[in-house]
Protein backbone atom coordinates (compact mmCIF):
# COMPACT_ATOMS: atom_id res chain seq x y z
CA UNK A 1 0.00 0.00 0.00
CA UNK A 2 3.15 2.09 0.52
CA UNK A 3 4.96 1.55 -2.85
CA UNK A 4 1.09 2.40 -4.45
CA UNK A 5 0.46 6.01 -2.86
CA UNK A 6 4.36 6.68 -3.75
CA UNK A 7 3.79 5.75 -6.91
CA UNK A 8 0.24 7.81 -6.74
CA UNK A 9 2.06 10.88 -5.48
CA UNK A 10 4.92 10.96 -7.67
CA UNK A 11 2.67 10.49 -10.80
CA UNK A 12 0.57 13.20 -9.09
CA UNK A 13 3.53 15.53 -8.93
CA UNK A 14 4.79 15.01 -12.58
CA UNK A 15 1.27 15.53 -13.98
CA UNK A 16 1.17 19.11 -11.79
CA UNK A 17 4.43 19.98 -12.63
CA UNK A 18 3.95 19.77 -16.49
CA UNK A 19 0.61 21.16 -16.21
CA UNK A 20 2.06 24.30 -14.37
CA UNK A 21 4.88 24.43 -16.86
CA UNK A 22 2.79 23.98 -19.71
CA UNK A 23 0.59 27.35 -18.52
CA UNK A 24 3.08 29.25 -18.29
CA UNK A 25 4.64 28.31 -21.37
CA UNK A 26 1.03 29.08 -23.04
CA UNK A 27 1.06 32.93 -20.95
CA UNK A 28 4.54 33.64 -22.31
CA UNK A 29 3.56 32.53 -25.91
CA UNK A 30 1.22 35.22 -25.14
CA UNK A 31 3.88 38.17 -24.66
CA UNK A 32 4.48 37.54 -28.27
CA UNK A 33 1.40 39.13 -29.59
CA UNK A 34 1.08 42.41 -29.80
CA UNK A 35 -1.48 44.87 -27.05
CA UNK A 36 -3.96 46.99 -27.51
CA UNK A 37 -3.25 50.29 -26.12
CA UNK A 38 -6.57 50.90 -25.10
CA UNK A 39 -6.50 47.32 -23.40
CA UNK A 40 -3.48 46.78 -22.65
CA UNK A 41 -3.66 43.80 -20.07
CA UNK A 42 -6.60 42.29 -22.38
CA UNK A 43 -5.24 38.69 -23.55
CA UNK A 44 -6.89 35.85 -25.19
CA UNK A 45 -5.74 33.58 -21.67
CA UNK A 46 -5.25 30.67 -23.63
CA UNK A 47 -3.26 29.16 -20.00
CA UNK A 48 -7.54 29.07 -18.90
CA UNK A 49 -7.82 25.54 -20.99
CA UNK A 50 -5.45 24.21 -18.36
CA UNK A 51 -6.94 26.15 -15.27
CA UNK A 52 -10.52 24.47 -16.52
CA UNK A 53 -8.82 21.37 -16.71
CA UNK A 54 -7.42 21.48 -13.53
CA UNK A 55 -10.58 22.67 -11.86
CA UNK A 56 -12.39 19.39 -13.55
CA UNK A 57 -9.74 16.67 -12.00
CA UNK A 58 -8.59 18.21 -9.08
CA UNK A 59 -11.27 20.74 -7.46
CA UNK A 60 -11.74 24.64 -7.48
CA UNK A 61 -9.98 24.73 -4.11
CA UNK A 62 -6.08 23.31 -5.59
CA UNK A 63 -7.06 25.21 -8.44
CA UNK A 64 -6.83 28.80 -7.17
CA UNK A 65 -3.30 27.59 -5.82
CA UNK A 66 -2.64 26.68 -9.09
CA UNK A 67 -3.46 30.07 -10.69
CA UNK A 68 -1.38 32.16 -7.92
CA UNK A 69 1.56 29.89 -8.58
CA UNK A 70 1.36 30.25 -12.72
CA UNK A 71 0.43 34.13 -12.30
CA UNK A 72 3.72 34.51 -9.79
CA UNK A 73 5.95 32.07 -11.39
CA UNK A 74 4.81 33.91 -14.98
CA UNK A 75 5.76 37.38 -13.28
CA UNK A 76 9.11 35.96 -11.42
CA UNK A 77 10.65 35.47 -15.18
CA UNK A 78 8.69 37.80 -17.25
CA UNK A 79 8.99 41.06 -15.60
CA UNK A 80 7.79 41.42 -11.57
CA UNK A 81 6.02 44.18 -10.51
CA UNK A 82 3.58 45.26 -7.94
CA UNK A 83 0.88 46.41 -10.03
CA UNK A 84 1.22 43.48 -12.91
CA UNK A 85 1.10 40.60 -10.05
CA UNK A 86 -1.82 42.61 -8.27
CA UNK A 87 -3.73 42.54 -12.00
CA UNK A 88 -2.45 39.35 -12.58
CA UNK A 89 -3.76 37.76 -8.94
CA UNK A 90 -6.97 40.03 -9.18
CA UNK A 91 -8.45 38.31 -12.51
CA UNK A 92 -7.24 34.57 -11.96
CA UNK A 93 -8.55 34.24 -9.01
CA UNK A 94 -11.48 35.54 -9.18
CA UNK A 95 -12.04 34.33 -12.34
CA UNK A 96 -11.20 30.63 -10.93
CA UNK A 97 -13.11 30.80 -7.88
CA UNK A 98 -16.90 31.93 -10.42
CA UNK A 99 -15.60 29.19 -12.58
CA UNK A 100 -14.93 26.46 -10.06
CA UNK A 101 -18.53 27.72 -8.04
CA UNK A 102 -19.78 26.82 -11.46
CA UNK A 103 -18.46 24.04 -12.15
CA UNK A 104 -19.59 22.57 -8.73
CA UNK A 105 -22.86 23.83 -8.98
CA UNK A 106 -23.66 22.97 -12.52
CA UNK A 107 -21.27 21.64 -14.33
CA UNK A 108 -20.89 17.86 -11.96
CA UNK A 109 -24.76 18.36 -13.02
CA UNK A 110 -23.98 18.58 -16.90
CA UNK A 111 -26.37 22.17 -16.74
CA UNK A 112 -22.69 23.71 -18.06
CA UNK A 113 -20.03 22.68 -20.24
CA UNK A 114 -16.37 23.85 -20.67
CA UNK A 115 -17.47 26.58 -22.92
CA UNK A 116 -19.80 28.30 -20.39
CA UNK A 117 -17.17 27.66 -17.91
CA UNK A 118 -14.61 29.64 -20.64
CA UNK A 119 -16.82 32.54 -21.27
CA UNK A 120 -17.50 32.75 -17.72
CA UNK A 121 -13.67 32.63 -16.44
CA UNK A 122 -12.98 35.53 -19.59
CA UNK A 123 -15.68 37.89 -18.04
CA UNK A 124 -14.88 37.40 -14.60
CA UNK A 125 -10.96 37.69 -15.21
CA UNK A 126 -11.31 40.81 -17.45
CA UNK A 127 -13.77 42.78 -14.86
CA UNK A 128 -11.51 41.87 -11.85
CA UNK A 129 -8.91 43.51 -13.96
CA UNK A 130 -10.95 46.62 -15.00
CA UNK A 131 -12.13 46.94 -11.02
CA UNK A 132 -8.66 47.14 -10.18
CA UNK A 133 -7.08 49.04 -13.05
CA UNK A 134 -9.95 51.65 -11.89
CA UNK A 135 -9.04 51.49 -8.22
CA UNK A 136 -4.86 51.81 -8.59
CA UNK A 137 -4.39 53.41 -11.90
CA UNK A 138 -7.10 55.48 -13.22
CA UNK A 139 -9.93 56.51 -10.82
CA UNK A 140 -12.23 57.56 -13.75
CA UNK A 141 -15.61 55.83 -14.20
CA UNK A 142 -14.87 55.89 -17.90
CA UNK A 143 -12.99 52.99 -17.79
CA UNK A 144 -15.79 51.24 -17.27
CA UNK A 145 -17.51 51.57 -20.79
CA UNK A 146 -14.72 49.00 -21.89
CA UNK A 147 -17.26 46.90 -20.22
CA UNK A 148 -19.45 45.70 -23.47
CA UNK A 149 -15.97 45.50 -25.65
CA UNK A 150 -15.26 43.06 -22.77
CA UNK A 151 -18.05 40.88 -23.01
CA UNK A 152 -17.83 40.60 -26.64
CA UNK A 153 -13.82 39.52 -25.91
CA UNK A 154 -14.87 36.87 -23.49
CA UNK A 155 -17.55 35.49 -25.53
CA UNK A 156 -15.31 35.25 -28.43
CA UNK A 157 -11.48 34.06 -25.91
CA UNK A 158 -13.39 32.07 -23.77
CA UNK A 159 -15.53 30.54 -26.28
CA UNK A 160 -12.04 29.11 -28.17
CA UNK A 161 -10.87 28.49 -24.64
CA UNK A 162 -13.68 26.21 -23.52
CA UNK A 163 -13.96 24.09 -27.28
CA UNK A 164 -10.35 23.42 -26.72
CA UNK A 165 -10.88 22.17 -23.36
CA UNK A 166 -12.31 18.45 -24.23
CA UNK A 167 -9.70 18.47 -27.74
CA UNK A 168 -6.94 18.75 -24.81
CA UNK A 169 -8.19 16.67 -21.84
CA UNK A 170 -6.75 13.35 -23.45
CA UNK A 171 -2.78 15.48 -24.18
CA UNK A 172 -3.22 16.52 -20.80
CA UNK A 173 -4.23 13.28 -18.96
CA UNK A 174 -1.86 11.39 -20.61
CA UNK A 175 0.77 9.32 -18.83
CA UNK A 176 3.10 12.27 -17.13
CA UNK A 177 6.55 12.29 -17.91
CA UNK A 178 8.93 11.41 -15.33
CA UNK A 179 9.99 13.87 -13.61
CA UNK A 180 13.00 13.34 -10.47
CA UNK A 181 11.96 15.37 -7.22
CA UNK A 182 14.77 17.10 -7.25
CA UNK A 183 13.64 21.22 -6.73
CA UNK A 184 15.29 22.46 -3.47
CA UNK A 185 12.54 21.98 -0.70
CA UNK A 186 9.94 24.45 0.46
CA UNK A 187 11.83 26.04 4.06
CA UNK A 188 11.73 28.76 6.18
CA UNK A 189 12.39 32.20 4.36
CA UNK A 190 15.06 34.38 5.89
CA UNK A 191 13.95 37.08 8.39
CA UNK A 192 16.40 39.87 7.17
CA UNK A 193 14.39 39.19 3.53
CA UNK A 194 10.90 38.59 4.88
CA UNK A 195 11.63 42.12 6.92
CA UNK A 196 12.62 44.28 3.43
CA UNK A 197 10.05 42.78 1.41
CA UNK A 198 7.07 43.65 4.06
CA UNK A 199 8.38 46.96 4.00
CA UNK A 200 8.86 47.23 -0.06
CA UNK A 201 5.01 45.68 -0.12
CA UNK A 202 3.56 48.29 2.58
CA UNK A 203 6.07 51.22 1.35
CA UNK A 204 3.95 50.40 -2.45
CA UNK A 205 0.76 50.77 -0.82
CA UNK A 206 1.32 53.98 1.01
CA UNK A 207 2.22 55.68 -2.58
CA UNK A 208 -1.74 55.78 -2.92
CA UNK A 209 -1.76 58.31 0.22
CA UNK A 210 1.18 60.75 -1.26
CA UNK A 211 -0.10 63.05 -3.67
CA UNK A 212 3.26 65.51 -3.85
CA UNK A 213 5.42 65.31 -7.08
CA UNK A 214 8.39 66.16 -4.99
CA UNK A 215 7.77 63.61 -2.61
CA UNK A 216 6.69 61.17 -5.28
CA UNK A 217 9.95 62.07 -7.36
CA UNK A 218 12.39 61.37 -4.30
CA UNK A 219 11.33 58.31 -4.21
CA UNK A 220 11.69 57.71 -7.55
CA UNK A 221 15.71 58.60 -7.46
CA UNK A 222 15.96 56.21 -4.07
CA UNK A 223 14.24 53.36 -5.36
CA UNK A 224 15.83 53.46 -8.92
CA UNK A 225 19.34 54.12 -7.49
CA UNK A 226 19.22 51.29 -5.19
CA UNK A 227 17.75 49.37 -7.97
CA UNK A 228 20.58 49.86 -10.27
CA UNK A 229 23.56 49.79 -7.30
CA UNK A 230 21.49 45.82 -6.14
CA UNK A 231 21.48 44.99 -10.29
CA UNK A 232 24.98 46.51 -10.98
CA UNK A 233 23.61 47.76 -14.19
CA UNK A 234 22.42 51.33 -15.63
CA UNK A 235 19.65 49.75 -17.83
CA UNK A 236 17.20 49.22 -14.85
CA UNK A 237 16.84 53.09 -15.17
CA UNK A 238 14.14 52.37 -17.52
CA UNK A 239 13.24 48.75 -17.03
CA UNK A 240 9.81 50.36 -16.45
CA UNK A 241 9.60 51.82 -20.23
CA UNK A 242 9.11 48.01 -20.91
CA UNK A 243 5.33 48.83 -20.15
CA UNK A 244 5.00 51.69 -21.94
CA UNK A 245 1.24 50.57 -22.95
CA UNK A 246 0.24 51.03 -19.44
CA UNK A 247 1.28 54.08 -19.50
CA UNK A 248 0.10 55.18 -23.03
CA UNK A 249 -3.40 53.59 -21.23
CA UNK A 250 -3.52 55.60 -18.12
CA UNK A 251 -2.41 59.10 -19.98
CA UNK A 252 -5.78 58.16 -22.47
CA UNK A 253 -7.96 57.86 -19.72
CA UNK A 254 -6.69 60.50 -18.15
CA UNK A 255 -7.80 62.84 -20.69
CA UNK A 256 -11.41 61.85 -20.20
CA UNK A 257 -11.65 64.01 -17.08
CA UNK A 258 -14.59 66.36 -18.16
CA UNK A 259 -13.64 69.01 -15.40
CA UNK A 260 -11.04 71.81 -14.83
CA UNK A 261 -9.26 74.52 -16.45
CA UNK A 262 -8.28 74.07 -20.56
CA UNK A 263 -5.71 74.51 -21.65
CA UNK A 264 -5.37 77.41 -24.85
CA UNK A 265 -3.68 75.47 -27.59
CA UNK A 266 -5.09 71.89 -26.64
CA UNK A 267 -8.38 72.29 -25.01
CA UNK A 268 -8.93 68.44 -24.89
CA UNK A 269 -6.26 68.86 -21.59
CA UNK A 270 -6.89 70.13 -18.88
CA UNK A 271 -4.69 71.37 -15.86
CA UNK A 272 -6.16 69.11 -13.43
CA UNK A 273 -5.70 66.06 -16.15
CA UNK A 274 -1.95 66.88 -16.80
CA UNK A 275 -1.42 66.94 -12.91
CA UNK A 276 -3.29 63.76 -12.20
CA UNK A 277 -1.67 61.76 -15.14
CA UNK A 278 1.78 63.03 -13.54
CA UNK A 279 1.40 61.86 -10.38
CA UNK A 280 -0.31 58.31 -11.55
CA UNK A 281 3.42 58.13 -13.68
CA UNK A 282 5.36 58.42 -10.78
CA UNK A 283 3.29 55.95 -8.71
CA UNK A 284 3.65 53.39 -11.81
CA UNK A 285 7.51 53.75 -12.33
CA UNK A 286 8.03 53.33 -8.71
CA UNK A 287 5.81 50.26 -8.24
CA UNK A 288 7.89 48.92 -11.48
CA UNK A 289 11.56 49.45 -9.49
CA UNK A 290 10.41 48.47 -6.70
CA UNK A 291 9.48 45.15 -8.26
CA UNK A 292 12.99 44.34 -9.15
CA UNK A 293 13.72 44.90 -5.33
CA UNK A 294 10.72 41.81 -4.20
CA UNK A 295 12.65 39.69 -6.50
CA UNK A 296 16.34 40.94 -5.44
CA UNK A 297 15.50 40.04 -2.23
CA UNK A 298 13.43 36.95 -2.51
CA UNK A 299 10.23 37.47 -1.95
CA UNK A 300 9.41 34.45 -3.81
CA UNK A 301 10.35 32.36 -0.76
CA UNK A 302 8.10 34.61 1.63
CA UNK A 303 5.57 33.69 -0.68
CA UNK A 304 5.65 30.12 -0.95
CA UNK A 305 5.89 29.54 2.82
CA UNK A 306 2.75 32.09 2.89
CA UNK A 307 0.85 29.75 0.85
CA UNK A 308 1.83 26.72 2.70
CA UNK A 309 0.26 28.20 5.67
CA UNK A 310 -3.16 28.92 3.95
CA UNK A 311 -2.94 25.77 1.22
CA UNK A 312 -1.70 22.96 4.26
CA UNK A 313 -3.99 20.27 2.09
CA UNK A 314 -2.37 20.58 -1.10
CA UNK A 315 1.45 20.73 -0.41
CA UNK A 316 1.90 18.46 -3.75
CA UNK A 317 0.46 21.45 -5.96
CA UNK A 318 2.77 23.60 -3.54
CA UNK A 319 5.53 21.63 -4.31
CA UNK A 320 5.17 21.11 -8.20
CA UNK A 321 5.16 24.82 -8.26
CA UNK A 322 8.58 25.36 -6.62
CA UNK A 323 9.67 22.35 -9.60
CA UNK A 324 7.81 24.85 -11.90
CA UNK A 325 9.95 28.06 -10.83
CA UNK A 326 13.03 25.87 -10.60
CA UNK A 327 12.59 24.24 -14.29
CA UNK A 328 10.90 26.65 -15.92
CA UNK A 329 14.20 28.32 -17.59
CA UNK A 330 14.43 25.42 -19.57
CA UNK A 331 10.36 25.89 -21.30
CA UNK A 332 11.77 29.56 -22.14
CA UNK A 333 14.32 28.09 -25.01
CA UNK A 334 11.46 25.81 -26.12
CA UNK A 335 8.88 28.64 -26.46
CA UNK A 336 11.66 31.28 -28.32
CA UNK A 337 12.83 28.30 -30.59
CA UNK A 338 10.90 28.79 -34.08
CA UNK A 339 11.10 25.19 -35.16
CA UNK A 340 8.71 23.86 -32.23
CA UNK A 341 6.54 26.36 -34.21
CA UNK A 342 6.87 24.44 -37.41
CA UNK A 343 3.60 23.68 -39.10
CA UNK A 344 1.25 25.27 -36.73
CA UNK A 345 -2.00 27.94 -38.02
CA UNK A 346 -3.02 29.20 -34.65
CA UNK A 347 -4.97 31.47 -37.10
CA UNK A 348 -6.91 29.20 -39.53
CA UNK A 349 -6.74 25.86 -37.32
CA UNK A 350 -6.28 27.24 -33.65
CA UNK A 351 -7.79 23.88 -32.03
CA UNK A 352 -5.19 21.95 -34.44
CA UNK A 353 -2.52 24.20 -34.02
CA UNK A 354 -2.92 24.27 -29.80
CA UNK A 355 -3.19 20.45 -29.26
CA UNK A 356 -0.08 19.87 -31.53
CA UNK A 357 1.49 22.80 -29.77
CA UNK A 358 1.60 21.38 -25.93
CA UNK A 359 1.86 17.75 -27.64
CA UNK A 360 5.27 18.48 -28.43
CA UNK A 361 6.17 20.66 -25.38
CA UNK A 362 4.68 17.84 -22.97
CA UNK A 363 7.05 16.00 -24.71
CA UNK A 364 9.70 18.28 -24.50
CA UNK A 365 9.42 18.91 -20.75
Amino acid sequence: MQLQNNVKTSDEFSRKTTWLLLAIALNALELFLPRIPFLPWLKPGVANVVTIIWIIKYGPADAILYTILRSWISGFYFGFSFITLLLSLSGGILSTTVMGAVWVLLGRRKLIGTVGLGITGAFFHNAAQLIVVYLTLTHNISVFYQLPFMGIASLVFGGIVGLAVPALWTVLNASAPEAQNRFSSLRKPDIFNSIITLSILVFCICLFAISNKFILLACILVVTIVTVCLKKSFRYFFYPLRFWALFFFVFLTYLIIPYGTRLHRLPFLTIESIDAVTLQFMRIWTWLEAGLLLQRFKFHESFFYFLKVFFKNNVSTLESGIAALEYFPMIVSFVKSRKHFAGLDFIRKPLLSMTEYLYRLQQFI
